[in-house]
């Protein structure tokens, strides 16, 4: 049965290395060079505090109900109804958030590499593997991920270590020329982007012992590390003006990539990284969507879901994606706000909720 096996306080930490990356590793330092022009890589620290204080708040309320996930406790804590409420919404935030990036994967796809490849196509042929992944249930692709991050890891080493002759420090100064507003408005626009809070509803998966917590706040942390460099990289290399002009400056950062005279355009490694993260984030968050639509509506057997919601998801990012540039005025300008009922709002209230219950009991 789909997800009845168990998640290693190792693997756990190594899939929320891969959800912090996600689609950001792309697409993060243009938003926050549109914001925070050469301090953007200030800008990525702020949003990865923000993120690890949060990854702290999920936690703690993750403890508090260890064996339930956030729609099982939010009906625990509001009552029937309205927990199932704001149960019912957050598992629709988790399947919006699966089309949208599964709408990124195809027209970074589209636009960039398989040009002549009908979007349709590669996204269908995505959705079949992710299904099958997500049938076999969290023990298959948490493996999978431990294999995977071996590579990754030394793969992102190969990336950095030529970037270091062109690293212009020069383009990183003047140092918080516009102040610190900027900063912060980037920040809190970027923290949103990584959507830590769909981890609540894998959290009582991972085996139950005093690690869990800083397996989630070690994963946060080093796939926040992994943002700072590809953002430092992209304007020490790239500079602010390119790198907020191009909605895939880490793509067109590893272009500019060689090795002596003989080898050169080694995106391919770039890409290799963001299909991983990007799999197994759309992966963790489609199978956490069907977890929320079984406990919402009381159906024991998530399979019956799968195929539905599926195809549902393909639909539903084409009709997302009207074109590139209207999506990215989107995330610009409105996701953050929306974003943030679900990240911060929902969990702030059922924690508080929480201790309420608690000192009342007492």
């Amino acid at each position: 049965m789909i997800g009845s096996e168990r998640i290693s306080i190792r693997a756990f930490t190594i899939l929320t290395f891969f959800f912090m990356i996600g689609t950001s590793i792309l697409i993060a330092p243009n938003g926050l060079a549109l914001a925070a022009k050469q301090d953007a890589w200030l800008a990525a620290i702020a949003g990865i505090a923000i993120n690890l204080i949060l990854v702290w708040l999920y936690a703690v309320l993750g403890e508090r109900h260890s064996g339930q996930t956030l729609v099982e406790y939010s009906q625990t804590l509001l009552g029937k109804w309205a927990g199932k409420l704001v149960g019912l919404l957050f598992t629709l935030f988790c399947y919006l958030l699966a089309a949208l990036m599964l709408g990124d994967m195809g027209y970074f796809m589209t636009s960039q590499i398989m040009t002549e490849t009908p979007i349709e196509a590669l996204q269908i042929l995505f959705v079949i593997c992710i299904v099958l992944v997500v049938r076999q249930g969290f023990t298959g692709y948490s493996r999978a991920s431990e294999i995977l991050f071996i590579w990754v890891v030394l793969l992102l080493v190969l990336f950095t270590a030529p970037l270091l002759p062109i690293f212009d420090s020069g383009r990183l100064r003047p140092v918080l020329e516009f102040g610190l507003m900027p900063i912060l408005d980037g920040g809190s626009h970027f923290f949103a982007f990584q959507e830590m809070a769909v981890l609540l509803m894998v959290y009582p998966f991972v085996v139950s012992s005093k690690g869990r917590k800083n397996a989630f706040a070690i994963g946060t942390a080093l796939g926040g590390l992994v943002l700072i460099l590809t953002t430092l990289g992209s304007i020490g290399v790239l500079g602010e003006a390119l790198t907020a002009n191009n909605l895939y400056p880490v793509y067109t950062l590893a272009k500019n990539i060689k090795f002596g005279r003989f080898i050169e355009r080694i995106e391919g490694l770039m890409i290799f990284i963001w299909v991983c993260s990007i799999f197994l984030k759309i992966t963790l968050v489609f199978h956490s969507s069907i977890i929320g639509f079984s406990q919402v509506t009381g159906i024991g057997d998530r399979r019956v879901f799968l195929w539905p919601l599926a195809i549902g998801m393909i639909v539903l990012s084409l009709a997302c994606y009207t074109n590139i540039i209207y999506v990215e005025y989107f995330l610009i300008t409105y996701w953050s706000a929306f974003a943030t009922v679900f990240l911060v709002a929902v969990p702030a209230l059922l924690l508080l909720v929480s201790l309420i219950r608690k000192k009342k009991a007492s």
